[in-house]
């Protein structure tokens, strides 16, 4: 599969929107613009004095006045290398700047997404956009922008120097011109669509090495390493070929400017060189400079096509970066209220809620949840009892019906300040590559001391001590440092330290190491007393004390009651009960 390429040879309207972003940095940029205007009338004063110096002191045998302009020429080269030093500092001074914004935009954009997203996309091609196309955008600014302005001047000054000297040498000069401008335009062409599927297959490749690092266990318990491998051949394979397509074009282009600058070199010689016999119009002075100056014009129009190239690499990334800024993915509240003072009542009414338009995951579904009550959700695999949390949580937007905290609707609060009033607890249990300290201090007005007192309450303070250096054992990436049991005690001490009004345990209680089941039992009776609790579990047996259990099927709640009323009838709870109690 391809992506979709554009067919304009140049998108001046993205690469304007690129340049917004150096406002907050306009003083620098025009400080870096002059400095390379200035680089620019270094480099032509130099075949300017050399012209000057063979037709008046070397022809005229002038030794003193000779040493005295060799001393002005190493002065001059002196001063382009102070300014040199000046304009790659503040150009990519520039260029960090303005990606280091880009990259903010685009991570908190990110981070605003919901859930359906992460979903439909893979991680590995959001990190080239955030990493590696950013990085590309970068480019524009350290060696595009500043740099063609800098050539631009100094082939409009040279242009003008020679026309000003000679004029019909001039035009001699640059009769090739037209083709030059003609090849260079061919060639971008060719090479804006192999950048676009380079872009492409490098966000492909690491989109397939993010998920199958992540999922490496599976790969290898169902042996199925030599056929990812051969997968990841062809992947590579087919960046290779694009990076290599675009190389390709590369390579033929640059020859073809240095045949043209030759050509141009070769007919100024000759004319030179027979106006040198014939008549002296043109002096050895002149020569020499205007071969100088042919040479000064021919590398900033090479280089000039390279810095198009790098032009063409950032709007191409940048194209790819925006897309992803400009996206409208997230949930919105009508008045965007904080939810204050929250007691912990909620109630689902008539919800309908559908992934897609073709199949209903929750169809009218009803309930409520006083303040303090203790709610358990049960149903087999795919009944929709994760999606009611995604939904409560506002990782989702639901269809119909409604979701009322203290009898006002959710759409009303801030998804923030909702979920500052709840912690949830996964069975899977997420981890960041950190302590263990900063793995519970998620929100940042709580301290450590309040995670340590936190931990003697619900009786983990022994427990976390014993790691090698406590509180500020590294758990490594995702945890991997802990056993099952232990990333669910810290999950459980994460959740009790921000005092939620709702304790949501998502399969929390389906995975519980043998060595730490007593601690878990008695930090999940500490963290979920006199809280609204919801337990979403396939383990029946640990869910017997609540007050009210909801059992799904198919989207659909077809039984609601205590442990004691659905065991009693002949219902789809006691038959999931029993054939786990019993294993039948």
């Amino acid at each position: 599969m391809k992506s979709n390429f554009s067919k304009d040879f140049f998108d001046f309207k993205l690469f304007k929107r690129i340049l917004r972003y150096i406002n907050p940095y306009r003083f620098i940029f025009y400080l870096s613009a002059l400095f390379s205007i200035s680089l620019a009338l270094f480099s032509i004063l130099r075949p300017i004095i050399i012209e000057y110096t063979i037709d008046n002191y070397i022809i005229g045998k002038n030794k003193e006045l000779l040493l005295k302009f060799i001393i002005i020429l190493f002065i001059l080269l002196i001063l382009e290398s102070i300014f040199q030093f000046l304009f790659i500092y503040s150009a990519n001074w520039i260029s960090q700047s303005v990606i280091k914004d880009i990259r903010q935009k685009l991570f908190d954009k990110i981070l605003s997404f919901r859930l359906k997203y992460f979903n439909q996309n893979p991680i590995g091609s959001l990190v080239t956009r955030t990493v590696s196309d950013i990085e590309t955008i970068s480019e524009i600014f350290s060696q595009g922008v500043l740099v063609i302005l800098s050539d631009l001047f100094k082939i409009l000054i040279i242009i003008i120097w020679m026309i000003n000297r000679d004029i019909k040498l001039t035009l001699i000069s640059l009769s090739v011109f037209p083709i030059l401008i003609l090849s260079t335009k061919f060639f971008q062409k060719l090479m804006k669509i192999a950048f676009e599927e380079e872009r492409y297959a490098i966000s492909r490749l690491n989109a397939f090495l993010q998920e199958h690092i992540s999922g490496m266990k599976i790969v290898q318990i169902f042996s199925r390493e030599k056929q990812e491998f051969k997968k990841f051949k062809q992947l590579n394979k087919n960046f290779k070929n694009s990076t290599i397509q675009a190389i390709w074009y590369f390579s033929i282009f640059l020859p073809i400017i240095e045949i043209i600058s030759a050509l141009s070199l070769s007919l100024m010689v000759w004319y030179g060189g027979i106006n040198i016999l014939k008549d002296g119009q043109i002096t050895p002075g002149l020569m020499v400079s205007f071969i100088l100056l042919i040479n000064m014009l021919f590398r900033p129009v090479r280089n000039l096509s390279d810095r198009i190239n790098i032009l063409q690499r950032g709007v191409v990334a940048s194209r790819r970066v925006f897309k992803i800024i400009d996206l409208k993915y997230q949930i919105k509240s009508t008045d965007n209220l904080n939810l204050k003072n929250f007691r912990g009542n909620i109630e689902f009414s008539d919800l309908t809620f559908s992934y897609n338009k073709n199949e209903i995951v929750l169809s009218n579904i009803s309930f409520k949840v006083n303040q303090g009550e203790k709610l358990a959700i049960v149903g087999e695999t795919g009944s929709g009892k994760s999606t009611i949390i995604n939904l409560l949580l506002r990782f989702y937007e639901f269809s119909s019906g409604k979701i009322l905290l203290d009898n006002q609707d959710i759409r009303k609060f801030s998804q923030s300040s909702i979920r500052k009033n709840f912690a949830l607890v996964l069975q899977e249990i997420f981890l960041f590559s950190d302590t263990i300290l900063n793995n519970i201090i998620l929100d940042s007005k709580i301290t450590s001391d309040e995670v340590i007192r936190a931990s003697k309450e619900i009786g983990l303070f022994n427990f976390i001590n014993d790691f090698p250096g406590g509180f500020e054992y590294n758990v490594g990436e995702r945890g991997v440092m802990l056993s099952s049991g232990q990333r669910q005690l810290i999950s459980f001490l994460r959740a009790y330290v921000i005092n939620p009004k709702v304790i949501i345990l998502d399969e929390a209680t389906s995975s519980i190491d043998s060595n730490t089941e007593d601690l878990i039992q008695k930090a999940l009776k500490k963290i979920t007393d006199g809280k609204t609790t919801i337990i979403i579990a396939h383990r029946l047996s640990t869910v017997k004390d609540v007050d009210k259990i909801l059992v799904l099927e198919k989207g659909k709640i077809v039984e609601c009651g205590n442990h004691e009323d659905l065991i009693k009838s002949d219902s789809v709870y006691k038959k999931i009960f029993n054939s786990q109690i019993f294993n039948i």
